[in-house]
């Protein structure tokens, strides 16, 4: 069984897709199956499988500017995709009893909802299928109904821009 959910991918200037932050050297390909992997990264919590949202934004990952931008250079883009993601079992209780809330493993055949504080929750699964890239429309039309207001949810993140945008300043003046 399958549920859909969203993912945002890098797409680089040839329309290649590929994860945001680990594992982001490996192709995913529109239609096949995605298995998830176990690739501990320095400087990230070990989360493993294939995260996506229940919903079609993650404002934390927004830029300055609130935007979806890739930090990886010309032509690169963020965009969102609509993606079914293995729900043939759900571990999320058996997660919430593990330190830190997550498991270190791939779920196995499924997948669980993790809950980070202050931030929308996610899914982590074993396994899914990217199906198609999901247009700003019909993206803003899920949002809204689901009452999930993305500029404000952006606010404390752009808030934060802006003192560290202040703190530069005040530290080049400072020189």
């Amino acid at each position: 069984m399958y549920r859909l959910g969203y993912k945002l991918l890098e797409v680089s200037p040839t329309g290649h897709l590929y994860p945001l932050f680990i594992g982001n050297k490996k192709e995913i390909v529109v239609g096949q199956l995605w298995v998830a992997e176990s690739i501990p990264t320095k400087g990230f919590s070990v989360r493993a499988g294939i995260h996506l949202g229940k919903i079609p934004a993650a404002p934390w990952l927004m830029n300055q500017h609130g935007e979806y931008g890739s930090p990886r250079g010309r032509g690169w883009k963020r965009k969102w995709y609509k993606v079914l993601y293995n729900a043939n079992h759900d571990y999320t209780e058996e997660a919430l009893k593990q330190p830190g809330k997550c498991f270190r493993d791939v779920p196995k055949d499924g997948f669980y909802t993790f809950f980070e504080k202050g931030r929308c929750h996610w899914y982590i699964c074993s396994d899914a299928i990217v199906l198609e890239e999901l247009k700003d429309e019909e993206r803003q039309a899920i949002l809204q109904e689901m009452e999930f207001d993305e500029q404000e949810a952006f606010e404390p993140y752009r808030m934060s821009f802006e003192k560290r945008k202040e703190t530069l300043q005040r530290k080049k003046e400072e020189k």
